[in-house]
């Protein structure tokens, strides 16, 4: 995720009109706002033009809320605005740009960790997931992984971290990384391919690949950058499809079993094979497959890359509602939601899977007209 530094070098190339679509999208995430970047240049313009001469931080953060209105009130409204219910977040790029006249950085984004209070006004508050998982060989040895590490290496036998750090294992024709809920893992395989595990997920790989396919099975999710090779495809095995690449991104949702598996294809190409009907089919960038039972639907998604942002730290969804939230929340916070009546608001989301509970409920609360209180790793919900 980016520092301080990089989204102050990214600002200063938007105001400049000097940036890439990529360096756009990377700035809207950040702040989690969507909205058109001609307007959005506009009213920081009009509010640079307000003069902050002896700035203390409660006038900041007052300064802050009042922008962030402001700005949710004065956008395009013929364009649609994806929800976030933060305005001060909204605000920071304002303050941002506005204070570095005074030599003041000024972010509401924490990018490194702290040592928190677990509470909060909803009760004992709740940290997000980390990088933990285990390896389990053939013979049934698990060994648990070093969650301060980015990432594994696998090939022959052999499995080192990323910084070259050695795991030993015994010899196994296969392995299976798995991650807990509150767990995340990226794991490089035999032949280059890189797979980042979600939460409550497995792969089952082998440690060397043999024969005419690369083939390896799936629980949970995980989003693979498939190696490029024209004479031994790729294929991700789960419970009620195969899915076939040669070199591809795309990210495979199966925490529904055969009730709901989802691939959704962000690069390349991929064939979908529903494995109770038989039934195939190709998919192209920005089209997804749901697989139910013995049928398979295809669809095009606008905004394909939401739901592989997990991997990069963000829940993005839109027109989501609080039921389509609550299990990924539930997964990675290894919390159980109560809800006692599901309400019918629909919104946009842009959660970052840094944030304590807390901070996530405030979102939720916000968007969805609901209540929220914690009880150890039980959250009750109510109107």
């Amino acid at each position: 995720m980016e520092n301080q530094s990089e989204i102050h070098v990214l600002f200063q190339k938007y105001l400049s009109g000097d940036y890439s679509e990529k360096e756009l999208d990377t700035l809207l995430v950040y702040f989690q706002l969507q909205v058109d970047s001609t307007e959005l240049t506009l009213r920081i313009q009009q509010e640079l033009d307000r003069h902050i001469d002896e700035a203390k931080q409660p006038e900041i953060e007052a300064l802050a809320d009042a922008i962030g209105a402001r700005l949710l009130q004065q956008v395009n409204p013929s364009r649609p605005i994806r929800r976030f219910p933060y305005t001060r977040t909204v605000a920071a790029a304002v303050l941002a740009i506005t204070l570095l006249g005074l030599g003041t950085f000024f972010f509401l984004k924490k990018t490194e960790k702290q040592v928190v209070e677990l509470v909060s006004k909803y009760g004992g508050d709740v940290l997000p997931g980390e990088q933990r998982a285990t390896i389990t060989l053939a013979d049934g040895t698990r060994i648990a992984l070093k969650e301060d590490k980015e990432g594994i290496q696998v090939a022959d036998n052999r499995a080192n971290y990323a910084d070259g750090t050695g795991i030993t294992l015994q010899p196994s024709s296969y392995a299976t990384l798995a991650t807990p809920n509150g767990g995340s893992y990226k794991i490089t395989l035999p032949d280059g391919t890189v797979a980042w595990l979600n939460a409550a997920s497995s792969l089952r790989y082998p440690t060397s690949f043999t024969g005419s396919r690369r083939e390896v099975d799936l629980t949970g999710e995980a989003y693979f950058e498939v190696e490029s090779d024209p004479v031994k495809p790729f294929v991700v095995r789960s419970e009620g499809q195969e899915v076939s690449v040669l070199g591809t991104e795309f990210n495979v949702n199966t925490y529904g079993g055969k009730s709901l598996e989802v691939t959704t294809l962000i690069q390349g190409r991929v064939s979908v094979k529903n494995t109770m009907s038989q039934q195939t089919q190709d998919l192209t960038p920005g089209q997804q497959a749901v697989v139910t039972g013995g049928k398979t639907s295809v669809q095009h998604i606008d905004d394909a890359v939401d739901y592989a942002a997990w991997k990069d730290g963000y829940i993005i969804r839109d027109a989501a509602s609080l039921q389509d939230i609550i299990p990924q929340l539930e997964r990675w916070y290894d919390v159980t939601f109560d809800v006692k009546s599901q309400p019918a608001e629909k919104a946009y989301m842009a959660l970052n899977r840094e944030a304590r509970l807390s901070e996530v409920l405030e979102a939720l609360a916000l968007n969805y007209n609901v209540t929220f209180k914690i009880e150890g790793r039980r959250v009750m919900v109510t109107k």
